[in-house]
């Protein structure tokens, strides 16, 4: 039995991971709620949905011989890789800012609110996002205030507006403070066009001023609202903050968003890659891939119709990975679409480096990886060996596709333009010396109209 490392801060619950399976000891205070809440038809309705599955389990189930009368214990559906809000597009973040305040409302109907609004208790299934943490539900009373509505704006709507106004990435921000943006900072780097919207004002640009005076004098600070409010009052503000987040765009292009439609391959070479990529998925019955340098998604969609049961596609371009988790095809399979940085991965954060993992310590069992037109931007856009590069490719998987595009070809050339050619290495023999040294090479195909070739390697074990 694995203690969650990301779940210490709760003195109510703990979670821990056993065979594949997620289970929470709970303190028995919590034992009437939850049994109620599990009854529920919020939640009968939501399950498997918008909220994951939970059962109440007895410990010897699980193997454990525990006294019950001071702890209980629940076993919940396990979502196959737990993601970051560090890691999310601008679409996918406000995605789940949009089904957090949808499902606020279903709770208040219900008679529950969710007591706080951490990013981390959204992750996604199916493409579509769904909230893992039981505990965070509680009983509403009429008059309260929406504790939450501080942390909902730092994690939430502050890293939108940033992104909307400036086309500043948020996942900085997050990788920085796991705790998202306040008030001050937000404030600071809108424009002042955002002082002609009335919910920037309200929710950023006033709460940033009250928190500068609470600084000032040293007490307590005033951002929550006010004891008082009805519920109906609270629906409205979820509904306005739904309304205002639901219109907000992001308004710079990037030039990978659209590289699908803008590539250097002629009709030719894209139907070879299509069929290399399919035949490759599908002759090795690849069931869970990483598809490095996903672009828009267009050999994910290629990968789930020769078999693939789930992709996880990587993407440095924001842009790109918008467009990808926004993809009607993939939106109905298991796929997620990460904003992720080769050259700069997701750090483990939080309490002793230990509260949030990196990308590599989530991952599920890899069956295989799809890497295309990448190796030349990783090795010589960033100096990277052509040693590492592979060594990391077998690290990750068994069966690799990887795509090599010599120094001849006009992307390596528009890379080489301005700099001299120190890459010694970067040649066929130096690649495929390196990759003997972790598999075998089980095939080797030009890719026609091009003077690429693509590789499908197999590791030795």
């Amino acid at each position: 039995m694995i203690v969650n490392s990301g779940s210490f801060r709760d003195p109510i619950g703990t979670v821990y991971e056993k065979d594949n399976r997620v289970f929470r000891k709970v303190d028995n205070s919590y034992r009437e709620f939850c049994n109620r809440f599990l009854l529920s038809n919020f939640f009968q309705q939501s399950q498997k949905k918008s909220i994951v599955d939970t059962k109440f389990i007895e410990p010897l189930d699980i193997g454990l011989q525990e006294d019950a009368s001071s702890t209980f214990w629940l076993e919940h559906e396990k979502i196959k890789l737990i993601t970051y809000p560090h890691e999310w597009g601008f679409e996918t973040l406000k995605k789940a800012a949009l089904f957090h305040l949808e499902l606020q409302k279903k709770a208040l109907e219900a008679g529950f609110i969710i007591k706080d609004a951490s990013p981390y208790n959204v992750q996604f299934k199916m493409g579509e996002p769904i909230f893992i943490d039981l505990l965070s539900f509680d009983d509403y009373r009429e008059g309260s205030y929406w504790v939450a509505y501080n942390q909902f704006c730092e994690n939430f709507l502050n890293p939108l507006l940033i992104k909307a106004y400036t086309g500043v990435e948020h996942n900085q921000f997050f990788r920085g403070s796991i705790d998202g943006v306040g008030a001050q900072l937000t404030s600071n780097m809108l424009p002042l066009s955002s002082w002609l919207s009335f919910n920037t004002i309200s929710h950023v640009h006033l709460a940033a001023w009250a928190q500068k005076r609470v600084d000032a004098t040293s007490k307590s600070p005033l951002r929550s609202l006010k004891p008082g409010i009805s519920s109906r009052n609270l629906v409205a503000l979820w509904e306005s903050i739904i309304l205002f987040i639901s219109k907000l765009k992001t308004k710079k292009k990037t030039y990978w968003g659209n590289y699908e439609n803008n590539t250097s391959y002629n009709n030719e070479s894209v139907m070879e890659k299509d069929r290399l990529v399919g035949n490759f998925v599908s002759k090795n019955n690849l069931q869970t891939i990483v598809d490095l340098g996903c672009n828009s998604g267009r050999y994910s969609r290629i990968a789930f119709v020769h078999g693939a049961k789930r992709v996880i596609g990587l993407d440095v371009d924001g842009g790109a990975i918008d467009k990808a988790n926004l993809d009607k095809e993939l939106k109905t399979r298991e796929f997620i679409g990460l904003q992720f940085d080769l050259m700069n991965p997701s750090p483990a954060i939080g309490w002793r480096n230990r509260e949030r993992l990196t990308l590599w310590d989530r991952l599920p069992k890899i069956d295989g990886i799809i890497c295309l037109a990448l190796i030349h931007h990783i090795c010589i856009g960033k100096n990277v060996p052509i040693s590492e590069f592979i060594k990391f490719l077998f690290s990750m998987a068994n069966n690799i596709l990887i795509e090599f595009v010599p120094k001849s070809d006009p992307m390596v050339k528009g890379l080489l333009a301005n700099r001299s050619d120190i890459f010694t290495d970067y040649n066929e023999k130096s690649f495929e010396k390196e990759i003997v040294k972790y598999g075998k090479i089980h095939d080797i195909n030009d890719l026609k109209g091009s003077t690429r070739k693509f590789y499908e390697c197999h590791s030795k074990l």
